[in-house]
């Protein structure tokens, strides 16, 4: 019930909705005889309790992933720093931060000058910077394109993260080894910038 109407400013009667939908839902009068409102007040707050449902559910999905023992996920706490990892062991998983500013990577084998990252599993969507930028010149992370389940960054490309919190992050892939060419192993090394200040540009970290 609107709080216009003298309903309470609590939790319970609250339901999210994005713009398009609030005015959609408050464009009819229900005192109206011919423009009452579609949208029951009791299949409002269902429709509300399942997308809840549908949240948690998810979340506490999240958790399972990222809260596995470190010896099946290698980790990085810091904001920002220089990994190496073989990408054939742990299923290729690797986090990076803690956290809100945690993301857990995913990476498989495409070559000795590319390699395949991944979001299935994960908590991140992924894109790729576009060839030959630097990190300076990422000002709109949340403007790329993040449509795609999998990437596959080159040596020298950047690799852009948004992870559950809306969080942003960018490796940068240094080098890459497959050990069904010269390599001994599968090897993958890269720097990465995780954003504290919960913005998408990374133009100004020094």
């Amino acid at each position: 019930m609107p709080e216009a109407d003298g309903g309470p400013n609590t939790f319970a009667n609250c339901i999210p909705l994005c713009p398009d939908c609030h005015a959609e839902v408050l464009a009819f009068n229900p005192r109206h005889p011919v423009g009452s409102t579609p949208y029951h007040r009791d299949e409002l707050v269902r429709r509300r309790d399942d997308w809840y449902s549908v949240v948690a559910r998810r979340s506490n999905d999240l958790v399972t992933q990222l809260h596995r023992g470190a010896p099946q996920y290698p980790h990085s706490p810091a904001l920002r720093g220089n990994v190496a990892i073989n990408y054939s062991n742990h299923d290729g998983f690797y986090r990076l931060g803690e956290g809100k500013f945690e993301f857990l990577t995913r990476w498989t084998k495409a070559g000795d000058t590319s390699i395949h990252c991944y979001s299935d599993g994960t908590n991140i969507a992924l894109a790729l910077a576009p060839k030959g930028s630097d990190l300076h010149t990422i000002s709109a992370a949340s403007l790329l394109d993040f449509s795609s389940r999998v990437r596959s960054p080159q040596i020298g490309q950047f690799v852009v993260f948004e992870n559950h919190a809306s969080r942003y992050a960018a490796a940068r892939i240094l080098a890459i080894q497959d050990d069904s060419r010269t390599a001994v192993d599968d090897r993958l090394v890269f720097d990465y910038w995780i954003l504290e200040d919960g913005s998408d540009d990374f133009s100004a970290i020094a």
